[in-house]
Order: C-alpha cells, then sequence, then structure tokens
C-alpha cells in the first residue's frame, strides 16, 4: 500500500512538473500507465472483483461492577456485557463457547479486594491454561493467551479455592475478554 502510494505520487509529481511542455494526450498516457503498473503490484486484473466474501467477527468483552464473594472452584460470572458479536459468551454463566473453530486471543484481569486474595485460572475445558494471582488486595492480575479452539469449547475464569472476594466497582476492575483471530 505504502509502495503505492509512493508511485502515484512520484507520477504526479512528474505530471505536475511537465504540465506546461506536454500535451493532455502524453498526461492521459501517464496516467494510465500509473494504473496499469498500480494494477500490477496489486496482482489483479482491470476486472471488478466478483467475491462475496464475509469478515466473520467473533468478540466478547464483559465485566464486574462490584465486588462478589466467589466459591472455591466457582466459575466468575460477569454482569456487563459491552461486546458479544457472535453470542459466544454465556453472561448468566460467565463461559464463553466458541462458536467456531479458530485461534483466540483470550484477555482477563481479576482484583483482589482489599486484605484479600482472589486465585483464579484461565480454563479451557475444565483444563487449567494460565493463572491470575493478583496478590493481598488491592492488587490486579492479569493473563493473555492465543488459544486454538475448536467449535464448541469452553473457556471461563474459574476460582481456585477459598471463599475469597473479587473486586470491582462501576470501574470494571475485573473483566474477561476474547476475539476470533484467525480459522
Amino acid at each position: 500500500m505504502f509502495r503505492t502510494l509512493m508511485i502515484v505520487l512520484v507520477l504526479w509529481t512528474h505530471m505536475v512538473k511537465v504540465d506546461s511542455f506536454c500535451d493532455s494526450q502524453l498526461q492521459n498516457g501517464l496516467f494510465q500507465d500509473l494504473l496499469n503498473m498500480m494494477m500490477k503490484i496489486k496482482g489483479s486484473s482491470s476486472e471488478p472483483s466478483t467475491c462475496n466474501c464475509k469478515k466473520i467477527v467473533i468478540a466478547f468483552t464483559a465485566a464486574l461492577s462490584a465486588t462478589k464473594s466467589i466459591g472455591s472452584g466457582a466459575i466468575v460470572q460477569f454482569d456487563k456485557v459491552w461486546t458479544n458479536e457472535g453470542n459466544g459468551l454465556d453472561p448468566n454463566s460467565g463461559i464463553f463457547t466458541a462458536p467456531r473453530k479458530g485461534f483466540y486471543q483470550i484477555s482477563a484481569t481479576t482484583m483482589s479486594a482489599h486484605g484479600a486474595y482472589f486465585h483464579s485460572y484461565l480454563m479451557k475445558n475444565n483444563e487449567k491454561t494460565v493463572g491470575m494471582y493478583p496478590g493481598q488486595g488491592p492488587q490486579t492480575g492479569s493473563a493473555n493467551i492465543v488459544l486454538k479452539l475448536k467449535k464448541g469449547d469452553r473457556v471461563y475464569i474459574k476460582h481456585k479455592n477459598n471463599t475469597e472476594k473479587i473486586y470491582s466497582d462501576p470501574d470494571h476492575w475485573s473483566m474477561f475478554s476474547g476475539f476470533l483471530i484467525s480459522e
């Protein structure tokens, strides 16, 4: 794209420089040559595209709006959903179920309440992937991971143990997010 822009600018500069010395037929020829070079660089013909391609968007972002106690082994349920394109996130369960196979970027941030701890894992189909341990609060812990998911794979945040609190407030300190990178 940058190379094409540079070619256009260079040729345009030459056309302006020779404006008083050339006739319109020469200028049209230069312009046609420029278009032909751009089409060769792009690698397509002059025929219009007949591609009916649709970009598939799968993305979700959810957060907690208030501090809550989470039981041992419980899945964190996020009450504020900003994005749920593809409807993969079930806000009632806190589980994202991949609607399509592919590579997904998954992120989570948890915050421990004042004077408390909150240990959790980012899970894939009941299997631990990465852990988050913010320390004695208020502290945050974050996880970012790229996962290869099959259609129907489940991803969620699971509390490790004890009855610790996960902190949040209207500023949404604890969140869960993900999107399809490619199939």
